[in-house]
C-alpha cells in the first residue's frame, strides 16, 4: 500500500510555492537525519509527498485588505532559510526550556494576552473583530460571503480525495490556519454526498502544529459546529496528534483533546494526543515560537513522522 505525506502551510504572507516547499521538506528531512537511522531518512525520501499551497490566495487577500502596492514583495524565503540554518545546528537534546528562554526577544506576552482576552472575548462574542485585526486572513477564512475559504479548501480537498480513492496510507501535517483548513476539509469528505465513495476511508494521522483549533471562536466557526452527534465531527481520522509550542499565541489554547473528546467517545477517532514543546526558531533576530520550520525540525515532531514512516 502506497503512503502519502501531506503538508499544508499556515497563515500570513508566503513566498512562492517552490521555495516554501523546499524549506518545509528540508526541515523535515534534517530532523530525520539528526535523530533517525538511514532507513527512516530513505523512507522519507521515497514516500509520496504533496505540499498543499494556498499562498497565492492568502497573499492576494492580504495585499488587498492591507492596501499594499502592486509590486509588494512577499518572498521572504531568504530570512526563512536563515532561521532553518540556525535550527539545523542544534542537537536533539538542545531543544530545551533553558535554551528557549535564552533566545533573543523571547516574550510570553502574546500568548498571555490571547489567554486572557480570548476567553473574555469569546464569552461576549466580540472575538471575531479581534481576530480580524490580528489575523485578517484567518477571519476571512470563515467569512461565508467570501470565496476565500472554499478556494483554499479546494487546494487540499482535490489531492486528498484522490489519495483516499487510491487507498493510500496518509499522514496530514498542518500548521496554523492550515489546521483549520485540514479539519474542515476532512469534515467535508466525511459528510458531503459527492464524497460518499470515500466516506469510510480514513487517514492514519492528522498532525496539527501551532493550531488555533482549541480556541472558542475558531471552534464556533468550524464545519459541523452547529450539528449534532457524529455529523458534528470528521469521521475519517484514525489518530490526531496536536503539538503546541510554549508562547505560541495562535495556539494559546494548546490542548484539543478536551475540546474534541466526543470524537473519541463516539468512536470516530482512536486517539487524540496533545504534546507541548519549545520552538527554538529565531526570525530576524527575534524568537518566533509559531514558526513552521521550528515545529517541523523539532525532535518531538520528528519522532511522530519517523514512527509513521
Amino acid at each position: 500500500m502506497a503512503k502519502t505525506l501531506f503538508f499544508i502551510h499556515g497563515r500570513n504572507y508566503k513566498p512562492p510555492e517552490a521555495k516554501l516547499r523546499k524549506l518545509w521538506y528540508e526541515a523535515t528531512r534534517c530532523g530525520l537525519q539528526r535523530d533517525c537511522p538511514v532507513s527512516k531518512v530513505n523512507a522519507y525520501k521515497n514516500v509520496r509527498k504533496k505540499f498543499v499551497y494556498y499562498g497565492d490566495h492568502s497573499n492576494q487577500y492580504l495585499r488587498d485588505v492591507q492596501k499594499k502596492p502592486a509590486g509588494f514583495n512577499t518572498d521572504d524565503s531568504a530570512s526563512r532559510q536563515v532561521t532553518l540554518n540556525l535550527l539545523k545546528q542544534l542537537k536533539s537534546n538542545e531543544f530545551t526550556k533553558r535554551n528557549y528562554n535564552r533566545l533573543p526577544g523571547k516574550s510570553a506576552a502574546g500568548e498571555a494576552l490571547a489567554d486572557i482576552f480570548g476567553g473574555v472575548a469569546a464569552f461576549f462574542r466580540i472575538s471575531d473583530p479581534l481576530v480580524g485585526a490580528v489575523a485578517p486572513d484567518m477571519r476571512e477564512y470563515w467569512n461565508h460571503d467570501s470565496k476565500f475559504g472554499s478556494d483554499v479548501r479546494e487546494s487540499l480537498s482535490i489531492p486528498l480525495a484522490r489519495a483516499l480513492h487510491r487507498g493510500d496510507k496518509i499522514m496530514l501535517i498542518a500548521h496554523s490556519l492550515g489546521t483549520m483548513i485540514a479539519y474542515d476539509t476532512l469534515w467535508k469528505l466525511s459528510h458531503y454526498s459527492e464524497y460518499r465513495s470515500i466516506r469510510n476511508k480514513k487517514i492514519d494521522v492528522l498532525l496539527t502544529l501551532g493550531s488555533p483549533l482549541g480556541d472558542e471562536t475558531v471552534k464556533r466557526n468550524l464545519k459541523g459546529a452547529k450539528a449534532d452527534g457524529e455529523r458534528q465531527y470528521p469521521t475519517n481520522i484514525r489518530h490526531w496528534i496536536n503539538v503546541a509550542a510554549e508562547d505560541d499565541f495562535i495556539a494559546h489554547d494548546e490542548k484539543v483533546k478536551n475540546d474534541f473528546r466526543n470524537m473519541e467517545k463516539l468512536g470516530l477517532v482512536k486517539s487524540i494526543k496533545d504534546i507541548r514543546m519549545y520552538n527554538l526558531a529565531v526570525r530576524n533576530n527575534k524568537s518566533n515560537p509559531h514558526h513552521g520550520v521550528g515545529y517541523l525540525i523539532h525532535p518531538k515532531v520528528t519522532e511522530i513522522i519517523a514512527t509513521w514512516l
